[in-house]
Order: C-alpha cells, then structure tokens, then sequence
C-alpha cells in the first residue's frame, strides 16, 4: 500500500469529506455529549427527586445499552422520515448522526460521571450553602475540578465512538454527511479493498493520536493540579 491509495477521490464509497464529516461527528459528539451528560448525572445524583423518577431515570440510562445500534437506526428512520413529523426535516443531516452518536453511547459516560460525582462527599454541599455559595460557584470550583479526570476518559470515549460508529450511522447519513466509518464498509463492497484500509488507517491513527493526547493532558493535569489524590 503507497500514498496513492489515500487519494480517495477516484474511489467510490467516499473521499476525504467523509473522514473530515467522521472528524466534525466525534468534536460535536463529544462536545454536547460531555456537557448534557454531565449535566444529568449531576442533576440524577445531588438533586432530590422522587425515588420513582430516579428508578425511571436509571432505566433510561441503561436502555441504550440493551438496544442494538441497528435497531435504533431503524426506530430514527421511522420516527424522522415520517412526512407527517413536524422535525423530519433532520433526517439525513449532521444534527441527526450526532444525537443518534450521544444516545447510543450515553450509558457508559452517564455511570462514570455518576460513580466520579457519587465519590464527592455531601458535606461539601452543605459548607457551600452555609456559606452562601450559588450552584454555579460550586459546580465551577468543586463539582468540576474533582471529576475533570472522568470528564477527560468520557470526551475521548464519546471521540474513539463517534470515529468508528457503523451501526446506526449507516442508516441515517446522506451524500452530503457520509462517514469514513460508513466509506470503508462502501468502498469494500465496490472493491476498493486497499482504499478501505487506507481509510480504516485514518480512523485508526485519528483514534490513536486523540488517546495520546488525554494521555499526555490528563498526565500534566494529574501532577499539577490533581496531587491531593495521592
């Protein structure tokens, strides 16, 4: 295999626009992923709430974790591609692979958010509002510094996932929002072979390099401003 092989554009399948539409799925992913999930773990652990809404809320979490990327795929495509449904218009778009990308891997970042935010001891709320601290003020100098190292494993969780997603991408993407995951499966079927794994390469080195960096990150982070842990 040369060089020649990742000029993808006299290949069928897709060409370098679905590895940089793979990119732009993973920073979106991970950006509002991180935020909403952090948000409800939150919101399901420290706030009180009725215990028949927490057990609903747990279901919930766990329920994409029980259901097959496939068969999710196929409930957005009757569900968004229905004439009648006033939000149709997002079937086929980015807006769509990113939603589908969040719900399909929540359940793992929500327990980890939820297991980093269980260890915070309650009494740290307590002090907070003796001292007349907002929500924010505690959600900003406590509530993120101290789970800042389960955030950084759900943002390159949620990346390497979005990178590498099949299942349910293959039935929402359009010409215009093709995936290289979804180009490599395409290009061996028309016979390209080599072009897949050229592309499968990009995906492999994109994944690895995003680790290598929270590798790096999370290590710089740990010793400067984590050190209390030890």
């Amino acid at each position: 295999m040369t060089l020649n092989h990742y000029r993808f554009d006299y290949v069928d399948g897709g060409g370098w626009s679905s590895y940089f539409n793979s990119i732009k799925l993973a920073l979106f992913s991970t950006v509002f992923g991180t935020m909403i999930i952090f948000i409800i773990a939150l919101f399901s652990t420290r706030f009180k709430a009725h215990p028949l809404l927490k057990n609903y809320v747990k279901v919930l979490v766990l329920l994409p974790l029980a259901v097959p990327g496939l068969v999710l795929g196929i409930a957005y495509i009757l569900f968004f591609n229905a004439p009648q449904n006033p939000v149709s218009f997002v079937y086929g778009t980015m807006t769509l692979l990113v939603i589908s990308t969040i719900i399909h891997y929540y359940t793992v970042p929500h327990l980890t958010l939820t297991h980093a935010i269980q260890q915070i001891p309650n009494q740290l709320d307590h002090a907070a509002q003796s001292l007349g601290s907002s929500h924010w003020t505690m959600f900003r100098k406590v509530y993120l510094p101290l789970t800042f190292p389960a955030l950084c494993d759900v943002l390159v969780y949620l990346f390497v996932n979005a990178m590498t997603t099949v299942s349910a991408a293959i039935f929402l993407y359009s010409p215009d929002t093709n995936l290289a995951s979804v180009a490599v499966l395409n290009m061996d079927d028309a016979g390209d072979t080599v072009a897949a794994v050229a592309m499968s390469i990009l995906i492999l080195l994109t994944s690895c390099a995003v680790k290598l960096v929270h590798w790096l990150f999370t290590r710089k982070m740990m010793t400067s401003t984590q050190r209390w842990r030890e």
